[in-house]
């Protein structure tokens, strides 16, 4: 099977030649845009991952230049750029030059903020602080829902042409399901609708992928709920299986979909020999088994990471 055959028999949930790897991370903001496409590409080629997920380095710092929340009703009022900022022409540039370097021969996943983290990074972005959005949350939560469906309409529009691009899907970042910050009646009410509503933009297409990443902050100790996510139209769930209290195989159980993950990427990854990580590799593809599974790491990897470590995975999966 080439790379592309392999990701479709895993989305389809049949048994590929090999289980497929991919790892990804955060590249230097100094790159230019060539550098940047050409990175990808070779961490792909040179490590020998299945895919291509492009990374969104820019965090939504110009997606709301300008906007500035000094109280919850400003979120009705937000004017967004939509498709003339730079940070939607940097992506697009970005996405169509991996394109061109891929050749067709990997499929491709842009990355896509949720709109609540969008909304957060605005805070970020203007000096404010992400509690701030917190306390607007709970003071004026029907305001702050008027600003995010705003960002995920936009979001919607951006997906859409990303798929139109050439994209084989997005790599959905689902993001503040940590247990510190809402309970999960609130975070249904406030998050789960603008998730959708990106993520429904795929299903208007055909033999197009949702990749949904279940992430959990730094600050909340990576912890997230993954379990909120069921019945999400994903197809293939990754989520820190080391920091939660979901295993890979009853995370298969909750989703009934493909999964990708299974390496601690703050443990053996980084921490362990490179025969240590052959050996937990194999150990997690023979507990998982080759049917609708992808190994990976449960978040991002550090861009320091020596690609060593990278590549003894990928050996491995292709020696079972």
């Amino acid at each position: 099977m080439n790379k592309v055959d392999r990701m479709k028999a895993v989305f389809e949930n049949r048994e590929p030649d090999r289980v497929p790897v991919g790892f990804w991370f955060h590249y230097p903001k100094e790159l230019s845009l060539e550098e940047r496409a050409q990175a990808h590409v070779d961490l792909c080629q040179k490590v020998g991952t299945d895919i291509v997920k492009v990374m969104d380095d820019n965090f939504g710092a110009f997606f709301t230049q300008g906007i500035k929340i000094d109280k919850p009703s400003d979120w009705r009022h937000i004017q967004l750029p939509g498709k003339d900022c730079s940070h939607y022409r940097n992506m697009t540039q970005l996405i169509q030059r991996i394109l061109e370097k891929a050749g067709g021969e990997v499929m491709v996943f842009p990355t896509m903020w949720s709109p609540f983290k969008i909304a957060s990074f605005t805070y970020l972005c203007s000096g404010s602080t992400d509690q701030q959005f917190m306390e607007h949350c709970k003071e004026d939560p029907e305001s702050v829902l008027e600003g995010v469906k705003a960002l995920a309409e936009t979001l919607q529009e951006w997906t859409r042409d990303y798929l139109e691009l050439g994209s084989s899907g997005i790599y959905y970042s689902g993001q503040f399901s940590e247990p510190q910050r809402f309970d999960e009646e609130v975070w249904s009410r406030l998050v789960k609708p603008s998730d959708l509503a990106v993520l429904g933009v795929t299903k208007e297409f055909t033999d197009k992928y949702n990749i949904v990443h279940i992430c959990g902050e730094v600050e909340f100790g990576f912890q997230s709920s993954p379990r909120r996510y069921e019945g999400y139209p994903g197809d293939l769930f990754n989520w820190d299986v080391h920091r939660t209290d979901l295993p890979l195989e009853e995370g298969r159980a909750v989703f009934q979909k493909p999964i990708l993950g299974g390496l601690d990427n703050h443990g053996v990854l980084i921490e362990g020999s490179l025969e240590e990580i052959r050996e937990e590799s194999k150990r997690i593809i023979g507990s998982m088994g080759k049917k609708g599974f992808m190994l990976g790491a449960d978040c991002t990897v550090p861009a320091t990471i020596d690609w060593a470590r990278l590549k003894a995975a990928v050996e491995a999966a292709a020696d079972i």
